[in-house]
């Protein structure tokens, strides 16, 4: 499927890539969520969904501010350079090893965890925003503190996969949390974003429809096959773009961050979605967050693509 694909026909609005660029540039970004040590050999990267969320937006052109917290051992400080942080530090910072079996789910080791982040640790200064992202790692945020109502931003954007999984110390592992129907979850978002692989492991029957009828947008993504957007006006398909993958971390964080930012600064959802796998597209190609920067390149792929649409 190519990236521009759509099963309605829909074409995208939302201007040029141009256009699209400067009004990003624009906008102001609260991300949630841990920042954790990603284990590749001896070398510890900084991941974490809230974290490739707000290097995506930051690459983009974006003003980012990054609320986490982190263990009294984090040692990557110098990867929160050029980001507003607001960092609570206690206990030890959670440690993953990421691992692909091929043909099969992704295996999360864990190592340590670090504590959770209330809606009271919100600076006061920071209730708003043009785009609030909630991306816990594993049940770091509470899923009945209002944050919607604490923030006011233009695009309330959910990743849902941290919502959807517990850490598990004792087995060193991640597994399944609450089922998300049996939560306080949030109405008022208006946008979700899960994967079929967060749905096969950790989804149940019906997840969709419950999704849908509290999200105006939901965004699955399909790997190699690209995205399915359930939408007001029907499901629509993005497709990827050529890349060479080396590691796929951090894809579907990066993929949601670009997203929110495209819909905030006027985007439809096919056109955000396209610049969503354009930055996805990016940091494949690197090992977990170790040139996220790299991801600006995102708007070269996007107007390449914008362009041949428009042809």
């Amino acid at each position: 499927m190519s990236p521009g694909e759509s099963d309605t026909g829909a074409a995208g609005s939302g201007a040029g890539s141009t256009g699209l660029a400067a009004r990003v540039a624009g906008l102001s970004v609260l991300c949630v969520g841990q920042v954790t040590h990603d284990r590749y050999g001896e070398d510890l990267v900084a991941g974490g969904c809230a974290y490739f969320g707000a290097r995506c937006a930051r690459a983009l052109g974006a003003r980012v501010r990054l609320l986490t917290s982190v263990g009294d051992d984090f040692l990557l400080d110098r990867e929160l350079s050029g980001l507003e942080v607001h960092a609570l530090r206690g206990g030890a910072t959670t440690v993953f090893t990421n691992t692909y079996p091929e043909g099969q789910a992704r295996v999360q080791r864990i190592e340590a965890v670090s504590p959770s982040i209330p809606l009271a640790a919100l600076p006061p200064s920071w209730d708003h925003a043009d785009v609030l992202l909630l991306a816990p790692v594993f049940g770091e945020l509470d899923a009945a503190d209002p944050w919607f109502s604490a923030v006011k931003a233009r695009v309330r954007a959910v990743c849902l996969q941290g919502f959807m999984k517990q850490a598990d110390p004792s087995r060193q592992r991640v597994v399944a949390g609450p089922a998300l129907d049996s939560l306080p979850f949030f109405h008022g978002a208006d946008a979700f974003f899960l994967s079929e692989e967060d749905i096969a492991c950790f989804g149940g029957p019906g997840l969709l429809d419950f999704l849908r009828g509290r999200a105006r947008l939901v965004f699955v993504t399909r790997g190699e096959l690209g995205c399915t957007i359930h939408a007001p006006e029907g499901t629509l398909h993005a497709g990827v773009f050529p890349t060479s993958a080396v590691d796929p971390t951090g894809a579907g964080d990066t993929f949601a961050a670009a997203t929110a930012c495209a819909l905030a600064a006027g985007g439809d959802p096919l056109t955000a979605a396209r610049l969503g796998a354009a930055a996805a597209s990016i940091v494949v190609e690197f090992e977990g967050s170790r040139d996220m920067p790299a991801v600006s390149e995102a708007w070269n792929r996007f107007s390449c693509l914008q362009g041949a649409l428009s042809e």
